[in-house]
C-alpha cells in the first residue's frame, strides 16, 4: 500500500510539474522531480494511456487533452463559479472592459470565470490559468486583508518552494497598505492596468476576488479610482449570491 501511494504522489507531482513548467523531456522531469528516469518513464507511459499526457513533435511531454476535458466538466460543475458569473457580466457592461473572477485556495490563484470586453483592443481570457498570489492582482487583493503573520506565512512558504520572484518584507506590505486603505489592488505596466478587490466575508478568510482591466493606452491613472469603485460595488453584491451572511442575517 505504502509503495502504492508514493506513486500516486509521483504521478500528482509530474502533472503539477507540467502544468506548471510546461512541456519537459524525460530528464528534466527527472531532475525536477527527484526520480530515476526509468520511473518517470513508466509514469508518463501510464498516463499516455489514458491520454493525461501527450508526447509532442520533440519528444518532450505535455498535459493531455483528458485534463482539459475534466477541467471543463469541473467549471460546469463549480457552484462558485455559478454564483459569480452574473456579477462578472454585469461588472464587464457597467465598466466595458474584461472582466474576471478569482478564487484563493492552497497558496494559489486560479481564475474561475471571464467575460472578455467587445473592444477592438482587449485584455485576453485568462480561465483557468493558476499563479502564486505575489504575482497577480487579484492574489494581493485577497492577501491585503489577510492577517499580517499569514502574508509572512505565504512569503516563507514561497521561498521554500523557489517561486520567483517574490517581493521583499518591506515591499509587500506598503503595498498591503495601500490596498487596505483604497479596498483595491491595482496592477500597471506598458501594456495593460488591472484593479481587483476581494469579495468581503464576516466569518471566513478572504478567498475570492473580482478584477477588471484592458489596455493601458485605454485605462488611464484618471480612470483607476472609477474603476476599483465600481469592481468594490459588485465585490459586494456577489456576497448574497454566495450564500454568505450579511450585516442584515448574521
Amino acid at each position: 500500500m505504502k509503495g502504492k501511494v508514493g506513486t500516486l504522489v509521483k504521478t500528482m507531482n509530474l502533472l503539477n510539474s507540467l502544468g506548471e513548467k510546461g512541456p519537459m523531456g524525460v530528464m528534466d522531469l527527472s531532475r525536477s522531480l527527484d526520480m530515476d528516469k526509468s520511473g518517470v518513464s513508466r509514469v508518463l507511459t501510464t498516463l499516455k494511456s489514458g491520454n493525461y499526457v501527450r508526447v509532442l513533435e520533440d519528444g518532450r511531454y505535455d498535459l493531455g487533452l483528458r485534463i482539459f476535458e475534466l477541467g471543463q466538466i469541473l467549471q460546469e460543475r463549480m457552484p462558485i463559479r455559478r454564483a459569480l458569473a452574473p456579477h462578472v457580466h454585469a461588472l464587464a457592461r457597467d465598466t466595458g472592459e474584461t472582466a474576471i473572477a478569482a478564487h484563493y485556495h492552497k497558496r494559489r490563484i486560479s481564475y474561475l470565470y471571464d467575460v472578455i470586453a467587445e473592444k477592438e483592443i482587449r485584455m485576453g481570457g485568462r480561465v483557468g490559468m493558476s499563479c502564486v498570489p505575489w504575482q497577480d492582482v487579484c492574489g494581493k487583493a485577497i492577501l491585503a486583508f489577510c492577517d499580517d503573520d499569514y502574508i509572512l506565512d505565504c512569503l516563507k512558504f514561497d521561498k521554500v518552494s523557489g517561486h520567483s520572484p517574490l517581493p521583499s518584507r518591506k515591499s509587500i506590505f506598503s503595498e498591503v497598505e495601500k490596498v487596505r486603505a483604497t479596498g483595491y489592488a491595482i496592477e500597471r505596466n506598458r501594456d495593460q492596468c488591472l484593479v481587483a478587490a476581494h469579495i468581503p466575508s464576516k466569518h471566513r478568510p478572504p478567498s475570492l476576488a473580482l478584477m477588471v482591466g484592458g489596455p493601458a493606452s485605454r485605462i488611464t491613472t484618471s480612470d483607476v479610482g472609477r474603476l476599483g469603485e465600481l469592481v468594490k460595488s459588485h465585490a459586494e453584491k456577489c456576497i448574497e449570491s454566495l450564500g454568505w451572511p450579511t450585516e442584515s442575517n448574521a
